[in-house]
């Protein structure tokens, strides 16, 4: 077998899997582009960390309510097909946005719809998109393909917003929504020329929609790595993920520095989740390494946090950011890939949707949550507050890690406690 190096060279080689990557790329900053526009137009409305919070929380909350109905049917469904339809729809609700913005007709109102009614297509594509890559990439290649995807989104939740904010601050909200409707377009054409290899596609058309959704349940509550990842996932979305949401709130209400400020701010989580792609672009194909990563990425975003609830100057918050958002993206990426190669192919569309329902439930939640405590508090002591939370978690996997001796993960197919 060859080498980690031999196959992350050779992997480029691979035509499906380069351009399903650099589709997905462009769509994906386009997607984090319209919620940092979403998010920022929430709070120059109303001023309100509450409400801000809940605009973001409607982009994720879908995922939680509905995720794994539309795991069941990913492991269905014909997944070109599904994927085109379902981008068509997120490109037309963009245009909307878009159109509504430029118009001046855009509200409180409007805003709460189509946030929700993007919430609900993104929580579809989601398994859709986590279970196209096994079967576009050669075998041997997947767990390679599987890593770089899940950087990709991590790395692009980060990124996006940076370059929103850059974009609002020029040209306004109306031109982010136009990007992001433009950037859909390249996806569909790539999965309308992308080999898909049928035989490698789940098929679970025999089970009724409940049964099959019990039986991935059942799979992820009694499979020891799976069970650790989800729930470490889901947490830090909750009191970490959730409280990136409110950074409009830090930009304005306590570093006063405006939309600019925001963008660096999100540009600083950019910077931090690059550096931890590198970090984990070096990883050794194995779940237990993966998993081992999101246990330093939580203490990482942990300490982060923590700082930022004392942060007395911008430059410092800046600084903390990043640290910040190379802890988010070493959890996100980690316990995403530690999944993908963990999982059997045949539950994969149902299991990743439990990761996508806690990890974007948990943002939905967590954002709503400490925008409404932030309302009654300073938003400062939120974020400490939720930073010792997260070394909580970090300290706990780590203690279940050594319990359990998970670096000899077992095959997926064991589901032993």
């Amino acid at each position: 077998m060859p080498d980690t190096s031999d196959i992350s060279k050779s992997i480029f080689r691979d035509r499906n899997f380069v351009l399903f990557l650099i589709g997905q790329c462009i769509t994906t900053q386009g997607l984090w582009i319209q919620k940092i526009a979403m998010s920022w137009l929430a709070w120059t409305l109303t001023g309100s960390a509450f409400w801000t919070g809940l605009i973001a929380a409607l982009n994720f909350a879908p995922a939680f309510l509905l995720g794994p109905i539309f795991g069941v049917m990913a492991d269905r469904v014909d997944l070109r097909r599904t994927a085109v339809v379902l981008n068509l729809m997120m490109t037309a609700t963009a245009f909307l946005l878009m159109g509504l913005s430029i118009a001046g007709q855009i509200n409180l109102f409007w805003m709460l719809v189509l946030a929700g009614v993007n919430g609900v297509l993104g929580s579809a594509m989601t398994p859709i998109r986590l279970s196209l890559v096994p079967v576009i990439v050669p075998r041997e290649f997947m767990s390679r393909a599987l890593t770089y995807a899940a950087m990709n989104f991590n790395i692009s939740r980060l990124v996006g917003p940076a370059v929103g904010s850059v974009v609002i601050a020029t040209w306004g909200t109306g031109a982010a929504f136009m990007i992001n409707a433009l950037t859909y377009i390249p996806m569909i054409f790539v999965l309308a020329t992308v080999r898909i290899h049928v035989e490698r596609a789940p098929d679970a058309k025999s089970r009724r929609v409940f049964a099959a959704l019990v039986d991935g349940a059942n799979y992820a509550i009694h499979h020891r790595v799976i069970r650790s990842v989800l729930a470490l996932s889901c947490f830090v979305a909750l009191v970490g993920t959730g409280m990136v949401e409110l950074l409009p709130v830090f930009a304005e209400a306590v570093y006063d520095r405006g939309v600019t400020g925001l963008g660096m701010l999100a540009s600083a989580s950019g910077v931090g989740a690059v550096a931890s792609a590198f970090m984990l672009s070096r990883v050794k194909s194995d779940p237990a390494h993966f998993q081992r990563i999101s246990i330093i990425g939580a203490f990482a975003a942990g300490c982060g946090m923590v700082g930022l609830g004392f942060a007395p100057w911008y430059e410092l918050a800046v600084v903390l950011v990043a640290v910040t958002g190379f802890g988010l993206t070493a959890v996100g990426v980690g316990s995403q890939t530690a999944l993908q190669l963990t999982v059997d192919n045949k539950l994969r569309g149902r299991v990743m949707s439990f990761w996508s329902a806690t990890t974007f439930g948990g943002i939905a939640l967590g954002g709503t949550m400490l925008g409404a405590i932030s309302e009654v508090g300073k938003i400062q002591y939120t974020a400490c507050g939720s930073g010792v939370l997260i070394l909580c978690a970090a300290i706990t996997g780590l203690w279940r890690l050594r319990r359990i001796g998970a670096m000899d993960v077992k095959p997926a197919t064991e589901t032993s406690n």
